[in-house]
């Protein structure tokens, strides 16, 4: 089962990295964040974590920061919870009331996202979704795409109790396996996100039911103590003086 002790591992393992965590209930600060890393962040914020667009609060939305030694944001991961219980993340897509509070002028002026996804029809109840990922180019290829989206599902589980996790990503993030580094296992096509925020895209959803949430977090941790004990035995070796092999002493 889920712990603190979980969570305390990532945070160490991204402070290893050289990357402080930092935790925000004012989503107002990751769209200033986005803002003034746009030149290397090259996108705007999703809706969905913009309070400018979608009906946010400290109840149903956080969002982590990763900083450097100087203090400068190289990484962001966010979290938002919807209670599905009467509905389903396909309606919830289709209707763009995923990304918008109100959905109308956007549908008006064009926006569409068209849904032929089968497992979205069956992401229902209590549900987290997890998104707003970053990160620093000097800070990509070392491991944060691990440690910050399970730190945000475990945060979010905690906090909602959610059944299921879920996410919409580029298929290019699926094509090149990124989408497993954040822990997912199954991806789905098709959706269709057009006329909105950005240009239009193809994107594919990845889910998780909290089983494998957790059983995730626990893979992820025995992975981390495995690769310590290897490392602590690793620099005992090299501390380790060399045995004396005889006796060279005279009588």
């Amino acid at each position: 089962m889920f712990s603190d002790g979980h969570l305390l591992l990532a945070d160490q393992a991204a402070t290893d990295r050289g990357v402080h965590l930092e935790l925000h209930s004012d989503m107002n600060t990751l769209i200033d964040a986005n803002r003034e890393m746009q030149s290397v962040w090259g996108a705007p914020m999703v809706p969905i974590f913009n309070p400018s667009q979608s009906d946010l609060s400290a109840d149903n939305a956080f969002w982590i920061s990763g900083r450097d030694d100087n203090g400068m944001i190289v990484a962001t991961q966010a979290a938002r919870f919807f209670d599905m219980s009467a509905t389903c993340a396909a309606e919830e897509l289709s209707s763009l009331r995923l990304f918008f509070a109100d959905p109308a002028p956007h549908i008006a002026a064009g926006a569409r996202c068209t849904v032929d996804c089968p497992p979205a029809r069956a992401i229902t109840g209590r549900v987290t979704y997890s998104g707003g990922g970053w990160y620093h180019p000097k800070f990509r290829g070392n491991g944060l795409s691990r440690i910050l989206p399970r730190i945000s599902r475990a945060l979010a589980y905690s906090r909602w109790n959610t059944d299921y996790t879920f996410s919409v990503v580029e298929t290019v993030l699926v094509e090149k396996n990124v989408y497993r580094s954040y822990g997912y296992r199954d991806h789905s096509p098709s959706i269709v996100l057009s006329g909105s925020y950005r240009e239009d895209m193809q994107l594919e959803l990845i889910w998780m039911r909290t089983e494998t949430l957790l059983a995730d977090m626990d893979d992820y941790v025995a992975e981390a103590v495995a690769n310590e004990v290897r490392n602590t035995e690793a620099t005992e070796t090299k501390l380790a003086p060399p045995r004396r092999q005889g006796n060279n002493s005279r009588s």
